[in-house]
Formats: C-alpha cells, sequence, structure tokens
C-alpha cells in the first residue's frame, strides 16, 4: 500500500466512519422514535411497510451523501448536515409523548454527535483533500482523453 495513502487513512478515516456510524445510529433511533410515537395508529402491515421505507429512504440518503463526500464533492457535507438536522427535527418533537428516555436521549445524542464530527477541523482537511483528488482525476482525465483522440487521429492519417 502507497505510504502516502496509508497516512491519509490513518488520519482520516476514524472521522470518516465516526461520521457513517452517527448516521446509521441516528437513522435506528429516528426509526425507533417515528414508529413507536407517530405511527403508533396504523395498521401493524402498513405500520412496518412505512417504517421498513422509512429506514431504506434515510439509509440511502446517507449513503449517497456520504458517496459524494467520498468522490470530493463539497456540496455533499450540505447533505449530511441536512440529514442530521432532518434527524433532530423528527426525534426532539416526540417529547410530548414522553418517550423512553434512553430512547430520546440517543436521538438527540447521535444526529448532535454527527454534526460535531462533520464540523471538526479533520473532517474539513479530509474533504478539501479529495476534492483536490477530484480535481487531479479531472485533470488526469481531460490529459488522457486528449492523448487518445490524438493517436486515434494520427491513425486516421496514416490510413
Amino acid at each position: 500500500m502507497n505510504e502516502s495513502l496509508l497516512s491519509f487513512l490513518l488520519r482520516y478515516f476514524p472521522v470518516f466512519m465516526g461520521t457513517i456510524f452517527m448516521a446509521i445510529f441516528s437513522t435506528a433511533m429516528v426509526v425507533v422514535l417515528v414508529d413507536d410515537h407517530y405511527l403508533g395508529r396504523l395498521e401493524p402491515s402498513l405500520r412496518t411497510e412505512s417504517t421498513g421505507w422509512g429506514l431504506l429512504s434515510l439509509t440511502f440518503f446517507f449513503g449517497v451523501s456520504n458517496f459524494m463526500i467520498a468522490r470530493g464533492y463539497r456540496w455533499a457535507a450540505g447533505l449530511f448536515v441536512g440529514y442530521f438536522a432532518f434527524c433532530l427535527m423528527l426525534v426532539v418533537p416526540t417529547i410530548q409523548y414522553r418517550p423512553h428516555t434512553v430512547a430520546f436521549s440517543l436521538g438527540v445524542l447521535f444526529p448532535v454527535l454527527g454534526l460535531l464530527l462533520l464540523n471538526t477541523e479533520r473532517h474539513r482537511e479530509m474533504r478539501q483533500k479529495l476534492f483536490e483528488v477530484r480535481i487531479q482525476r479531472n485533470a488526469a482525465k481531460a490529459i488522457y482523453k486528449k492523448h487518445v483522440s490524438r493517436l486515434k487521429a494520427g491513425e486516421h492519417k496514416e490510413r
């Protein structure tokens, strides 16, 4: 393994995975609290289906957001911030139903920790480095396309 890649992973992988785990735990707590308090009056089959689709949608959204961060898109961090804010907006109003104290506390704690991780200097550095890698990747693609088009043009002249 390349030494620079190893040093990159050692420095940024914990904060990268930390945001993923905070998103997973936030999703779990949101689904539990929403299912228990907002969907409690639905019939069981509809409740299960709604919970399943909600879980799938939330997981897909944070997965795509994280993939976009890993690909070097700066705007994807805003999606993640919105995701954690959305989780908080779903959890906080459940306090009126007097949810289980631990479930509610964790439902608030995980999105807040996710937001804090996104705001750390290390996560910002990682996003900047991933952005630079994306720029380099795009430049390499442009050079490759230019080179290939020259080769193809040279082949047509020889014929």
